[in-house]
């Protein structure tokens, strides 16, 4: 039998680990009787442990009725979070922009009820908005805040409004909740918003949606440069190719969950059942924390 590691916890989980172990151990896999002997387990004991990871689709059993563990595991490693296919789906697309904008670029997701960086490419030129991953900002202040304030509906919104506050920042910031609802139904009607020197004097920043299956917004791309070379017929300019950007990471993680088994680790043993909420869970804001009331 295995020296136990200190059986502290649930004894159950334990025994399951003691089980994977030794299979894993072993070349050809074990019987169901081998492995109650080797661990000293009763053997409906270990049938029942076993049994249940073979619903669950984590051991299988050959002909001669050997456990062997499945790609199961290895699917589970190999997965991508929601967060690392959105900065996967994001680079390529934000490195094309910042070439052709020449500007920085953020990709931002709401948590805590900020916005928080999870992604930035500085523009080349020496005269920037300057950015770092982890940089955190007030949703109503920004363009990325803006964005995805967009996609909550009003009540999620006035609760935010009433939990973090309309900070003034600049004399530019909107501090009513009234002008923060008109200017988020103008951000749905025009497909961006707009930073005009709301969060810090002499920036200005363009941001758009990116959105996972059913529409959801999940995340906010974002264009950010010094005013001087970012005015108002520029903006407007830009936002096509923002929009455009945007779009192309919305389709990137749509595909994800939609094209089919190519598309999603674990091949053809992964369920419509596991399909089905990889795609709920990409409908909803990527990391928006609980808050209290």
């Amino acid at each position: 039998m295995k020296e136990p590691n200190r059986r502290r916890g649930i004894l159950v989980l334990h025994k399951a680990l003691d089980i994977l172990e030794t299979i894993r151990e072993s070349r050809s896999g074990l019987g169901l009787a081998e492995l109650a002997r080797a661990l000293d387990l009763p053997k409906p004991t270990a049938y029942r442990i076993v049994a249940t990871m073979e619903r669950r689709g984590y051991l299988a059993r050959d002909r001669a009725g050997h456990y062997q563990m499945t790609r199961r595991f290895f699917d589970l490693q190999q997965e991508e979070s929601d967060v690392q296919a959105l900065l996967r789906a994001s680079r390529p697309v934000m490195e094309r922009l910042v070439e052709s904008c020449r500007e920085t670029v953020n990709l931002g997701i709401i948590d805590a009820g900020e916005v928080v960086v999870i992604s930035t490419i500085e523009s080349p030129q020496s005269v920037r908005m300057t950015s770092k991953v982890g940089n955190r900002r007030h949703l109503h202040a920004t363009a990325l805040g803006k964005v995805l304030l967009s996609g909550l509906t009003a009540n999620e919104v006035r609760r935010l409004v009433r939990i973090q506050g309309l900070t003034r920042l600049t004399p530019h910031t909107i501090v009513s909740q009234q002008a923060l609802m008109a200017e988020l139904d103008a951000v749905r009607r025009q497909g961006y918003a707009l930073d005009n020197e709301e969060n810090e004097l002499d920036g200005r920043c363009l941001g758009a949606p990116v959105s996972g299956p059913g529409g959801r917004i999940v995340a906010a791309l974002s264009i950010s440069a010094p005013v001087f070379r970012l005015d108002r017929a520029r903006a407007r300019s830009l936002a096509g190719d923002l929009i455009e950007a945007s779009g192309a990471i919305s389709r990137t993680l749509t595909e994800r969950v939609l094209v089919g088994s190519a598309a999603i680790p674990g091949g053809d043993d992964v369920t419509e059942e596991t399909r089905s909420t990889r795609r709920r869970r990409l409908r909803s804001p990527i990391m928006i924390a609980p808050m209290d009331q």
